[in-house]
């Protein structure tokens, strides 16, 4: 795996990061013979974050990196803030080949595939490295077969590119579930069951209504990844972080295998193992940026980071056990829901 690139944080500096990609890509096309560039293979990549956002820059390093290695026979054409494919149709955009690859979250499609919600119960004690290994030891596949069944035949799950602690953002201090009674929270999918097990009341609603909507008093709070949370601005509404170590944030790099028959032979391994590439670089790269978003909102922003202590950590644990249940109850009507928790389970002991 290449090394992660330092990236600035995301809202005065995407610019600059945005031109310096376009360079480096600049310079690395003069270096490709005409003919070579003439009959490059172009991959059209989705995403629904805004040009200079580092899940992009972060891919583009490792595009890059094929680029060379293909010798410019394979080309990848960066599509930002869903101007390729709306965010809710990631999977359909990559099943029919508007997208060869995307950046998704997969709990937008919870509803009609329930084994989804397994990212937003509490079941994930052991952290990324727990969820990596349940994803890699078959999870992944589990996915993709989820996928196959809705009809999705053409689109295979890579890997995990994002796994960052889900922490919960609000507008007073919070140390136990008791706390969060009366709170307005925004969530979404089986995370909203979690907040209403813990004593809050979820507000659904996209991450772009979230700044106005704690502007205005109609939400307390937010549950998402420190750095998003940040990068959105919404720190400067709410000042309390709660660590409640229940599930992480997760996001996956999902392509098309049958476009990879369309490839000269000599590039097709080289652009399937990139796709693992990238999960795993956009991932390492994300969590060195988190920690140090944590430390700079907690210097510049005022921000209180609260660590609940063992004690307390129990009792968020078990408030929000009525929706692991009822998740768990769901695995008996569905064998693909109950072969999943099984590679949770192996790689996050529960009590």
């Amino acid at each position: 795996m290449i090394k992660a690139g330092e990236f600035f944080s995301f809202g005065l500096r995407r610019a600059a990061i945005a031109a310096g990609t376009t360079l480096s890509l600049a310079l690395f096309g003069m270096g490709v013979p005409a003919a070579q560039a003439q009959s490059a293979t172009v991959l059209k990549t989705a995403f629904y974050q805004p040009d200079g956002h580092p899940i992009i820059e972060l891919s583009k390093e490792v595009f890059s990196k094929i680029e060379r290695e293909t010798e410019g026979r394979v080309k990848f054409r960066v599509y930002a803030a869903s101007t390729l494919v709306p965010t809710t149709e990631m999977a359909s955009g990559v099943n029919d080949g508007t997208a060869f690859m995307a950046i998704w979250y997969m709990p937008y499609m919870s509803k009609t595939i329930p084994l989804f919600d397994i990212e937003t119960i509490p079941v994930w004690t052991g952290g990324c490295k727990g969820v990596v290994g349940a994803f890699d030891a078959g999870l992944n596949d589990i996915y993709t077969e989820a996928l196959v069944r809705q009809g999705l035949t053409n689109v295979k799950v890579a890997g995990v590119s994002e796994c960052l602690p889900r922490v919960l953002a609000v507008s007073q201090q919070v140390r136990r579930p008791a706390d969060s009674k009366g709170l307005k929270i925004r969530s979404v999918g089986a995370e909203s069951d979690m907040i209403r097990d813990i004593g809050a009341s979820p507000v659904n609603m996209t991450m772009d209504q979230v700044y106005e909507a704690m502007s205005r008093g109609i939400i307390n709070g937010v549950t998402n990844a420190f750095m998003m949370i940040e990068d959105r601005s919404q720190f400067e509404l709410v000042k309390h972080v709660t660590n409640m170590d229940l599930t992480s944030v997760l996001m996956h790099v999902i392509y098309n295998p049958s476009v990879l028959d369309k490839l000269d032979p000599r590039d097709r391994k080289t652009v399937e193992s990139g796709m693992r590439e990238v999960a795993d670089h956009v991932r390492v790269g994300l969590s060195a940026l988190n920690e140090k978003s944590i430390a700079r909102a907690s210097e510049s922003l005022g921000v209180q980071v609260y660590q609940p202590n063992a004690e307390e950590h129990k009792e968020w644990v078990q408030a929000a056990q009525a929706s692991r249940k009822v998740f768990e109850d769901k695995a008996a009507k569905d064998p693909l829901i109950q072969k999943g928790l099984e590679y949770v389970y192996q790689f996050n002991p529960q009590n």
